[in-house]
């Protein structure tokens, strides 16, 4: 397998994909023909499963196994609106699996937030997902620790944001 610095210029929006392992809720190791990647779900954060943190872990963790169920040695779609790697070379993309967007269900379902501390052509959908979630106490947003921790990524997200603008 080539690593994905070696095969990223390959890979093409609404190539298909077989997931080898999730690594978080929004990062995941795919392969396609020849070429293996680590793909950062667009527009989507969930909390680190690995951190010693006894209030985001557990959501980590729910989030992370949600996406293994859902994915794991299955096909999905990895779609891009241009092909964009972050600083850790990672493939910036949504994951569909038939059909469906699975980072836009994941914050539907209160697995993670709305990643708004950068523009994505989903911003407005994923953030109106999420308040539903937030509105109807969904998966995170039923604790209230998790929900003060979300509305200050969220302030953090909008600074950074801004101070690019």
């Amino acid at each position: 397998k080539r690593s994905l610095n070696a095969g990223a210029q390959a890979i093409q929006s609404g190539q298909k994909a077989t997931v080898v392992t999730v690594i978080e809720a929004d990062e995941l190791v795919v392969t396609t023909g020849d070429t293996q990647a680590t793909v950062r779900l667009l527009g989507v954060y969930g909390f680190d499963p690995m951190v010693g943190d006894p209030v985001a872990q557990p959501a980590g963790r729910a989030a992370q196994l949600h996406v293994e169920n859902l994915l794991k040695g299955g096909e999905v779609e990895l779609v891009f609106d241009e092909l964009k790697l972050d600083a850790s070379k990672r493939l910036l993309a949504y994951v569909h699996r038939e059909g469906a967007d699975v980072g836009l269900d994941l914050v539907a379902k209160g697995f993670c937030l709305a990643y708004s501390k950068y523009p994505f052509s989903r911003l407005d959908a994923y953030i109106q997902a999420g308040e539903e979630a937030q509105k109807n106490k969904l998966g995170l947003w039923a604790d209230p620790r998790l929900v003060e921790r979300a509305h200050a990524l969220r302030a953090l997200w909008d600074a950074d944001r801004k101070r690019r603008d």
